[in-house]
């Protein structure tokens, strides 16, 4: 009687599959995980500009008081791309000071919106109150190299803190993510003028391509007003 003898194992062609059905699988799981991803941080900064139109709304209802040439402005000041000397000028006027110095690291023009909208949305203790629902990972005050940033207000001293881009705040090879932009007054001329406004700042991320003013920017709604 002759045995018959059956082969256990996978051949090639069967293996191959397998590797492919695998690698797929992979992909998908990859693919779903990469989008829930991109989803909370979308969920997250919606929710972070929530409470910074909220704390907007709150600076303007305090009736937070600037001595001129800025006495007629309603919200915190719009120092987009400012450098760190425009910025000391700027707000050593604004807030009536005789010396405000940016230190403890290097300052990049591009944070300047965002510190300054943080800085004078802290002054108001309402606003504080209200931005600590911000999540903590998005606050930072550190510069590119890791230094811990600091303003100096006729010697007292405050975090020099600013709003990050969810996407970038741990970036490879960014310690400090991208910044957000707040846009309320013309950026042409210090001081800004005035009757340039909005009816209500906007502010914006710039959303998973960390370009502003492409079609995945993520921008506040307008306020009450």
């Amino acid at each position: 009687m002759k045995s018959c003898k059956h082969k256990c194992g996978l051949t090639l062609v069967e293996m191959l599959v397998v590797v492919a059905i695998i690698a797929l699988l992979a992909t998908m799981v990859i693919d779903v995980a990469a989008r829930l991803d991109s989803k909370a941080k979308e969920r997250l900064a919606e929710n972070t500009l929530a409470v910074l139109t909220a704390a907007l709304e709150q600076f303007h209802d305090y009736g937070y008081s600037y001595p001129a040439p800025f006495s007629e402005f309603e919200f915190p000041l719009d120092c987009n791309g400012f450098s760190v000397d425009m910025v000391q000028t700027t707000l050593a006027t604004a807030l009536g000071a005789g010396s405000v110095v940016i230190s403890g690291g290097t300052h990049d023009p591009s944070y300047s919106g965002s510190a300054v909208l943080y800085f004078l949305l802290s002054r108001v203790p309402e606003c504080k109150n209200t931005l600590q629902s911000i999540d903590r990972s998005l606050v930072t005050h550190e510069d590119a190299l890791g230094n811990r940033m600091r303003i100096v207000v006729d010697g007292r001293e405050y975090p020099w803190a600013r709003i990050v881009d969810p996407w970038f705040v741990r970036a490879e090879g960014s310690r400090t993510g991208k910044a957000l932009r707040y846009d309320c007054y013309t950026e042409t001329v210090i001081p800004p003028d005035p009757k340039e406004t909005r009816n209500f700042p906007l502010v914006t991320f710039a959303g998973p391509d960390g370009r502003f003013d492409t079609a995945d920017d993520i921008i506040s709604r307008p306020g009450s007003r």
